[in-house]
């Protein structure tokens, strides 16, 4: 089976889409567990509004600093970086005790679900696609950017996995396990480690 994509003449701008989809996703997710786990509405609020930007402007410093200043563009780990800022930055200007740590693991546990969202972008724009592969599955990608290649489907692959462990967050969380937060985290970094051999 072939999943074919021109990335020349998309109907909708699909990165676009699933990238702000993403954001408000993860968004949503923070702010019911903000609410759910004691964070006061008005520090609450708060991260939301500082998200977007911190977010937005790590993830283009990141690729403009790894680049050495030749490329700007999203980078997921930059994005990432930013949410923790944002979060930290909210703790520091609504200090209370305990909230930092409680903002810091809300994020660990909406990141999964970020970025299997904007992994979904990613595949409809062609970028950071897969190792050549024709085998089952593969994506064939069409246009000026890629010209006519066929590569395995990491950004699939690397949605699905991101999907399951913020679903297996969100239950060992409502489980209380204590351990929630570190294998959450742990798993995120070995997915993204390991799905990154996959990449072109």
């Amino acid at each position: 089976m072939t999943i074919h994509i021109d990335t020349d003449h998309l109907i909708l701008p699909f990165y676009r889409i699933f990238i702000l989809s993403s954001l408000i996703a993860g968004m949503i997710v923070l702010f019911r567990l903000c609410s759910k786990r004691g964070i006061p509405t008005k520090k609450n609020l708060l991260l939301l509004a500082l998200i977007p930007t911190s977010s937005w402007s790590c993830a283009f410093l990141y690729t403009f600093i790894r680049s050495g200043g030749k490329n700007l563009g999203l980078s997921s780990v930059g994005a990432a970086i930013g949410v923790y800022l944002a979060a930290i930055a909210t703790s520091l200007l609504i200090p209370r005790i305990g909230d930092r740590n409680v903002l810091l693991q809300n994020c660990t546990f909406a990141m999964p679900l970020m970025y299997s969202i904007a992994k979904l972008g990613c595949l409809f724009a062609g970028c950071c696609h897969g190792v050549e592969y024709d085998g089952i599955f593969h994506i064939e990608y069409s246009g000026e950017k890629n010209g006519n290649i066929c590569v395995f489907p990491v950004q699939l692959l690397e949605s699905a996995v991101f999907l399951a462990i913020f679903i297996a967050g969100m239950i060992m969380l409502k489980k209380r396990n204590k351990y929630s937060v570190k294998i959450v985290l742990i798993a995120s970094v070995c997915a993204k480690f390991s799905l990154s051999f996959l990449r072109a």
